[in-house]
């Protein structure tokens, strides 16, 4: 069973006779089965800070470690809000850099001069690898944190159970370029290691386009997932091969809507390549549950149809991506400028 629930806040100002509202807040529900379960979170945690750009972002080096600053105008600094030892990103809400996310680099922000962030774009998590100076202008930014494993435990009831042994400990599964990493929690109820190592991973960050693969070996559990919708477009790269991906909202889409389309704008080099057979099509892979295996839908040569193998329907306008489902996407070309248009 699953469920969606968005709830509107609002503010009424009886004096100046105008309504006014607040963000969106919403909860997602649902409850896993023992066995493998596919899940993402597409709702995002409060803003820790919401800012302009103001001035040029400039490339430097702090305790010999090379980080792009980007100026903010707010209220307060980020260094008056951040916490040392936790783990948060840049989000750009509007302007030219809409959607694009920036990992940031907690330790070299609080050496910044007040009012900087420090990002690091050499981070995986990061959309870009570069940024132009002067690019943060015109554009509005936002801090928020990471989900971690950690935080992802505390969303689950009944309560998530470990062991020192892995194959019989409540785990995750995250994919990534060599293929799945298993973290499974110990008998403490706190620490989570993945096999060969004792580090341990509780604060492990579950970025926003990383859904992750959960196995429940003591029994089923609700998860339950606060947030608020996002409100600008939402960047995803898909790489060469296969890769992960997460649509970044709470609503179902349609593959059109994920932008499965070829010749939509961009270079050759970069665009989605049907076929008429699968196995050498570009596919979007969404996680059953009910068969603990993936359905595989594949682009045809027009460049716009989706189908599945053994039907002759098209999914195109079928919303097969639910918002927290676990997804993989086989390409045939890198896209690096895949965007998710808001849908609401």
């Amino acid at each position: 069973m699953q469920y969606l629930t968005v709830l509107m806040l609002a503010a009424v100002s009886l004096l100046e006779a105008a309504t006014t509202s607040a963000p969106a807040a919403g909860v997602i529900t649902r409850d896993l089965p023992l066995g493998i379960t596919g899940f993402s979170f597409p709702l995002i945690e409060p803003d820790v800070l919401t800012a302009s750009g103001s001035g040029a972002n400039i490339g430097t080096t702090i305790n010999n470690v090379p980080v792009m600053t980007i100026p903010l105008n707010s209220v307060q600094t980020p260094q008056a809000v951040l916490v040392a030892g936790q783990a948060y990103y840049l989000e750009a809400t509007s302007g030219t850099l809409e959607g694009e996310r920036f990992e940031i680099d907690v330790a070299s922000t609080m050496l910044c001069t007040a009012g900087y962030v420090a990002v690091d774009l050499s981070s995986p998590r990061s959309t870009v690898p570069t940024l132009a100076v002067g690019a943060t202008n015109g554009c509005t930014f936002a801090i928020r944190a990471h989900v971690t494993l950690a935080k992802f435990q505390a969303m689950m009831s009944p309560a998530m159970v470990g062991n020192n042994v892995a194959s019989l400990a409540d785990s995750v599964m995250v994919y990534g370029a060599g293929g799945f990493t298993t973290y499974y929690l110990r008998a403490d109820g706190v620490t989570w290691r993945k096999a060969g190592s004792t580090t341990d991973y509780s604060g492990q960050v579950i970025s926003p386009d990383q859904p992750i693969l959960v196995q429940l070996r003591s029994g089923a559990k609700t998860i339950t997932h606060y947030g608020f919708p996002r409100q600008n477009d939402f960047r995803i790269n898909l790489p060469v091969g296969t890769g992960v991906a997460a649509t970044g909202f709470p609503v179902d889409l349609t593959p059109v809507q994920f932008g499965g389309l070829a010749n939509a704008g961009l270079p050759v080099q970069f665009s989605w390549l049907g076929n008429n057979v699968q196995s050498t099509a570009d596919n979007i892979m969404v996680f059953d549950p009910t068969k603990s295996s993936f359905t595989s839908y594949y682009l045809r040569s027009d460049g716009l149809t989706w189908r599945t193998a053994g039907n002759a329907n098209s999914f195109s306008s079928t919303t097969i991506l639910k918002p927290d489902a676990f997804i993989l996407v086989k390409r045939t070309n890198s896209n690096p400028y895949n965007f998710i248009v808001k849908p609401y």
